[in-house]
């Protein structure tokens, strides 16, 4: 449960209490999204999504760092539907293509080991796992109105279909700068591939769906301690 990852993050907190070099910040950016699956539809495209939340980290021995976020991350991914309509085309059928948007949106606890090099410009990388919960899953599917026009009206809420759990693997790279002794400012980007999948006996039960996706981030940290 949500509730059980914020005690997850406060452990963490609490184990590292007594050691030197404690960041807290917070940080945000865009994510491109998709799905690896077996048994699906093809043709999938990316969804451009919205990451944000804050940070905690750890230093120790100088270059190596312990971290914990708590990130609102959307992923899914869209597919294109063909429809044909006959309205107002004397010449014959007319095809067009629009968006089924399958979007998921998330809460997730990034748990992170990573290494940074420099003093006032810095660069790090970072290696982890991303333990997730879903917060909403929705498909908003294109329908034809009595006049032929094609609308994004349909919306279906899966939330309760949806495997509520996911965890996946992480890799990022960024770099920033430190100033006023405290203060760091970075920009990263990243890499997430899900281990498990969303699928289920009630959610698409032959296929295999897992996450995957990019995000490119912003964010600014306080250091707690010099």
């Amino acid at each position: 449960t949500m509730r059980n990852l914020f005690l997850l993050f406060l452990s963490i907190i609490t184990l590292t209490a007594n050691g030197q070099f404690h960041l807290l910040g917070f940080k945000g950016g865009a994510s491109w999204t998709n799905v690896k699956a077996s048994n699906f539809i093809n043709n999938r495209n990316d969804r451009t999504g919205l990451a944000i939340g804050i940070t905690y980290d750890f230093n120790f021995k100088k270059h190596f760092t312990l971290g914990a976020d708590i990130i609102y991350n959307q992923r899914g991914f869209t597919n294109e539907m063909i429809f044909s309509n006959n309205q107002g085309n004397p010449t014959g059928r007319k095809e067009t293509n629009e968006p089924i948007k399958f979007n998921y949106d998330y809460v997730s606890m990034p748990l992170k080991v990573g290494f940074n090099y420099g003093n006032t410009v810095y660069v790090f990388t970072t290696i982890g796992l991303t333990p997730s919960l879903i917060v909403e899953a929705k498909t908003i599917t294109p329908t034809i109105d009595f006049n032929g026009t094609i609308i994004l009206g349909e919306t279906s809420n899966v939330t309760g279909r949806v495997n509520k759990f996911d965890i996946g693997g992480l890799i990022e790279i960024g770099g920033g700068y430190k100033f006023k002794s405290r203060y760091w400012v970075f920009t990263s980007f990243s890499y997430q591939h899900g281990f498990t999948t969303i699928t289920n006996s009630n959610y698409f039960e032959n296929s295999k769906i897992r996450h995957y996706g990019m995000t490119l981030n912003l964010g600014l940290k306080y250091a707690l301690t010099k």
